[in-house]
């Protein structure tokens, strides 16, 4: 493993002068300052010092980054040498512009493909086909393959704006064995695959899927293995605070660990640290229990990034619900005896869901419109809600735009599947005017962010 990353000594010496943390502080530190800033405080002193950090929200980085952004003083070093990519900007969201030095981006790129490497999941004389978003100032795309190049592999940029059909053809004519991009994107595709001839879906040999930025659902996993056949779905999880940082694949925690409700993450904690809190530490209510929560406990997922120096993250609260475990057995036969200690996993439960939203009378919570969408029976592979006006009215629509997979024993019909939307939204004569199913045939009816071009699961149009 690469071994260029900073100590938490380091990373905490610079964060005590940073406008992230300390709103007396106007730029960033200089690289002089920096290299004076990392001897002044020892490992021992820092580990001693991390629990006394404050944890750093994301209405509080959004809020001294839009400043930073914008300042155009030549002082002001968070403009200078930086690599930049956006993130946010869904459902109306003001886009979040995260630097980081070009150095150490270069750095974290090459050690994160020596993570994929090491964990397995990319091999000699792999290709990889990426169909991830470039452009808008979102960089997943170069992300994408500079990692995967980094961890040995071959690489076709096929990007966002490459039709399916091209794709497909390219997958049969390169001889690609791995298909990478977001989750709706790898949806798109092999439902594409599955309606074309079988002399033609036969000539494409996908051994891996490695999807990122949209979680799979247990209906979507099941419908690209029913095309693709035997193959690893792996997941690869980052943002623009954090960078790419950690694995999920079956090799190393099992099928058993990826369900409906969570998926188990590997991480190198010689590059962040993890810890999980009590959701109390953001409710601003005080509490006598201990903020920092025990391994296996359920909590907000915070990050300390030992990859970022000029711009650190330090215990960051993502915004994620998740918990802690050691490393399984399993795993053991992947991961090297000497890298062992050092990896975690992450079991991710999804975002913190104290979320519901106000139709006609009734609060309907998000996790419970979750659940329902991704019951086994109702085949859907991607879906979104959009509340919107009618006409010049003050009423408030609901509509419901899905893409099925194609009909199967054990799965609703379209009629049964409206039945059980319109029981569950509480669709009656005195609202069924306002409530309106549709039924896509692909990706192209859904609404997408402006940035990362995902699919917005709630489009609110009302407010």
């Amino acid at each position: 493993m690469a071994t260029e990353r900073y100590s938490l000594a380091e990373v905490l010496a610079v964060a005590k002068t940073h406008p992230f943390y300390n709103p007396d502080t106007v730029y960033p530190a200089d690289a002089e300052t920096i290299r004076n800033l990392r001897k002044t405080v020892t490992d021992q002193e820092a580990k001693a010092k991390f629990q006394e950090q404050p944890l750093l929200e994301k209405k509080t980085l959004y809020k001294a980054i839009e400043r930073l952004s914008h300042d155009v003083d030549p002082r002001n070093t968070y403009r200078q040498s930086s690599y930049v990519s956006i993130t946010g900007g869904g459902s109306g969201g003001v886009p979040m512009m995260f630097a980081v030095d070009v150095h150490e981006n270069r750095r974290q790129r090459a050690q994160f493909g020596e993570f994929l490497k090491l964990c397995g999941v990319i091999q000699p004389g792999d290709w990889v086909l990426s169909t991830h978003v470039a452009g808008g100032f979102y960089r997943s795309l170069d992300l994408t393959t500079e990692i995967t190049e980094n961890a040995g592999a071959t690489v076709l940029s096929a990007g966002s704006y490459m039709s399916p059909t091209d794709v497909a053809k390219s997958l049969a004519d390169y001889h690609v064995n791995i298909l990478t991009g977001d989750g709706s994107q790898v949806v798109q595709v092999v439902y594409h695959i599955s309606l074309m001839a079988p002399e033609d879906r036969n000539r494409i040999a996908l051994d891996k899927i490695i999807y990122t930025s949209e979680p799979l659902t247990g209906p979507q996993r099941a419908f690209i293995k029913a095309v693709l056949g035997d193959v690893k779905i792996i997941s690869l999880m980052g943002s623009a605070e954090a960078g790419p940082w950690a694995i999920s694949s079956p090799d190393l925690t099992g099928e058993q660990s990826l369900t409906n409700n969570s998926t188990d993450f590997v991480f190198d904690t010689r590059n962040i640290l993890i810890e999980i809190v009590s959701p109390s530490a953001v409710d601003g209510v005080s509490s006598p229990d201990p903020i920092l929560l025990p391994e296996g406990e359920q909590g907000l997922i915070v990050q300390t990034s030992l990859q970022r120096l000029r711009n650190p993250l330090v215990r960051y609260i993502t915004g994620d619900i998740g918990t802690l475990h050691p490393l399984p057995s399993a795993a053991c036969a992947v991961i090297p005896e000497a890298d062992r200690d050092y990896i975690r996993v992450l079991r991710m439960r999804g975002r913190d869901n104290r979320f519901s939203f106000n139709w006609f009378s009734s609060y309907f919570e998000f996790e419970k419109i979750d659940a329902l969408m991704r019951a086994d029976d109702c085949g859907i592979l991607q879906w979104q809600l959009i509340m919107d006006r009618l006409e010049s009215t003050p009423q408030a629509t609901l509509e419901i735009r899905l893409l099925r997979s194609p009909p199967r024993d054990g799965i609703l019909s379209d009629d049964a599947l409206i039945n059980r939307f319109k029981a569950f939204f509480v669709i009656g004569s005195d609202n069924e005017e306002l409530f309106r199913i549709v039924f896509l045939d692909n990706l192209g009816g859904f609404e997408r962010s402006a940035t990362a071009a995902k699919i917005i699961k709630f489009v609110n149009r009302w407010d």
